[in-house]
């Protein structure tokens, strides 16, 4: 490993339009935990199900040192939330409705 390869990898890193994710592991943990979550509730899966197949790729690559590596299998984490939130804001548009509201349109509802 050379300087030049850290120094590539630091710099696709801080190219990535989801970087905040790529530099902080346990948030993207979090969030693919969470969607694991929401996936199982959605879907009428077991959530312990849904989360093992989540942890699982996680705990193999734990020990993984190689940084070209780790920031593979982190972008690949990122593509799987990306995906999903693509997948929902094409079926929204295909139906014609939004698949995420503005957080003002949810007290829209609710008269002062």
């Amino acid at each position: 490993r050379t300087r030049h390869d850290d120094a590539t990898m630091a710099g696709k890193a801080a190219d990535h339009p989801m970087r905040v994710l790529l530099d902080n592991p346990i948030k993207l943990y979090r969030d693919c935990m969470r969607l694991a979550d929401y996936l199982a509730h959605k879907q009428g899966f077991p959530r312990d199900t849904m989360r093992a197949t989540v942890r699982e790729p996680w705990r193999k690559h734990q020990h993984e040192t190689d940084p070209a590596e780790i920031m593979r299998h982190r972008e690949a984490a990122v593509r799987g939330l990306s995906n999903y939130m693509t997948y929902e804001a094409s079926k929204g548009a295909m139906e014609g409705v939004p698949a995420f509201a503005p957080e003002d349109a949810v007290d829209s509802g609710n008269e002062r």
